[in-house]
């Protein structure tokens, strides 16, 4: 869409009569629209209404002080400081462009009143606190500035704009750009979890035939009583494959986070009965991981991209978390569960 910024140009009037002019067709140059308030001072508070409502309305605000510091209000705050105030108050980017050196002004177009030239000083130096300012020295300098800072500011900051009423979209028309958008996600996720390619950046992840620990406590006695058998501290070692392949099967369909815990933990109670030695009149009780090391297995298959949560509906009473294999969980797994033809 062919979008038009408003811009709402501040400064004093009487001395900047030609600036201004040079600013105003600077952004018509732009295909731009220019706004401003000069020939209505706020010197009431509709006026004053009148300017906010301005300023409001447009997408920047341009600012150019020469060598007057202008009318005042009441208070002895000078109406372009204060339309300045409240461009800022309300976060309209300003480009702010002063006069290199009023000193060298023309006499009509400068203050003359002792008061009044100190607070032109005290307003440049609060401009220079807070923007990178622009310098101009004519008016013809002033307006190629403008196009430049103009060109360069919606660049880095565009903003909302106007566009012309027959170029605003139908609520038909946005309705099958969302469509669209979200037909792209469904696809885009599809070709994903379709993919029997390993995510990127799982070079470095363990996997397959290496080598993993598992730190539990093994209880040994013969009582049914927990606190009646004794806990030793164990470390049990597998591999990465052998964990998956065993686990996995629960996964075809999908199976709730306390299913695949129960299917982790009698993985684990197996494979500490064929790695420990027990005398004859003792026995394995159990052997308990913590849930800290089951959720690592769960992250890590999700992060080869193994496993990924379900997304399907359900009660909202159902608070369960659901995994389900990907396709190139699926295929890892068949591989490694599938019977292969002896070798004569």
């Amino acid at each position: 869409m062919d979008k038009r910024y408003q811009f709402f140009i501040s400064s004093t009037f009487t001395d900047l009569k030609e600036q201004r002019q040079a600013v105003l067709r600077a952004v018509l140059e732009l295909n731009h629209m220019p706004a401003g308030m000069e020939l209505f001072p706020a010197s009431d508070e509709s006026a004053w209404q009148l300017i906010r409502d301005v300023i409001d309305a447009s997408d920047y605000y341009i600012l150019i002080v020469g060598g007057r510091y202008g009318s005042t209000d009441e208070a002895g705050l000078g109406y372009t400081e204060k339309e300045y105030d409240y461009a800022v108050d309300r976060k309209k980017p300003v480009l702010a462009f002063l006069h290199e050196d009023p000193v060298t002004l023309p006499r009509q177009s400068t203050d003359t009143d002792k008061a009044a030239w100190q607070k032109l000083l005290t307003f440049r130096e609060k401009l220079k606190k807070n923007h990178t300012l622009v310098m101009w020295t004519s008016a013809g300098d002033l307006k190629a500035k403008v196009i430049v800072a103009v060109t360069s500011q919606m660049k880095r900051r565009p903003a909302s704009g106007w566009v012309r009423a027959d170029q605003v979209p139908s609520a038909g028309t946005v309705t099958e750009v969302l469509a669209l958008r979200s037909r792209v996600s469904e696809l885009e996720k599809e070709l994903q979890e379709t993919s029997l390619a390993p995510p990127p950046d799982t070079e470095d992840l363990a996997q397959g035939d290496d080598v993993v620990s598992v730190r539990g406590d093994l209880e040994i006695g013969q009582s049914d009583f927990d606190f009646m058998n004794a806990k030793h501290p164990k470390t049990i070692h597998s591999t990465w494959n052998e964990i998956f392949g065993s686990v996995a099967p629960t996964m075809i369909n999908e199976a709730s986070e306390f299913e695949l815990f129960a299917v982790f933990r009698s993985l684990f109670e197996r494979i500490v009965r064929d790695q420990v030695e027990m005398d004859l009149d003792e026995g394995i009780k159990g052997f308990h991981v913590r849930d800290e090391q089951i959720q690592t297995f769960i992250v890590q298959f999700r992060a080869l991209g193994l496993i990924r949560a379900s997304v399907r509906q359900r009660s909202v009473k159902d608070t369960n978390a659901y995994w389900k294999l990907t396709v190139r969980g699926d295929h890892r797994m068949t591989m490694l569960r599938a019977i292969r033809k002896r070798r004569n």
